[in-house]
């Protein structure tokens, strides 16, 4: 496990280690900032899968599990530019949908998880795995 986040060659903060390249990855990439604020969630997929910084292509909406890593080694640590408190500031899409038709968010003011309609409106900070 990464310290703490260090800069990665995308530009964003390399927050996660497993340990061993499995999965075709080893490491874990925070954009600097969200790429979308108050968003439904298909336009969050779609900026995430979308989204490139300094010649890196390879980003997408991040599960839960990596949403709670992003809480833990960055958000906890002061780092990521993340937002706790306002309206839906701090709510972020995952890319994990229910079976209902919904989508599931994670809240960094709390660190709990929920889901919602796909049309409500979250935020949207990609991640890539390499």
């Amino acid at each position: 496990m990464l310290e703490g986040g260090v800069p990665g060659l995308a530009g964003g903060y390399v927050f996660y280690d497993k340990g061993a390249y499995s999965d075709g990855w080893r490491y874990m990439e925070c954009a600097p900032d969200n790429v979308g604020e108050n968003v439904s969630w298909t336009i969050a997929k779609t900026l995430c899968d979308e989204y490139a910084l300094n010649g890196y292509d390879d980003w997408d909406l991040p599960s839960i599990k990596e949403l709670t890593l992003m809480y833990k080694n960055l958000h906890e640590k002061g780092m990521g530019n993340f937002v706790s408190t306002g309206s839906n500031v701090d709510r972020h899409w995952s890319s994990e949908e229910t079976k209902d038709g919904q989508a599931y968010y994670f809240r960094f003011n709390s660190e709990t998880t929920s889901s919602a309609y796909k049309s409500d409106s979250h935020n949207a900070r990609p991640v890539r795995k390499f």
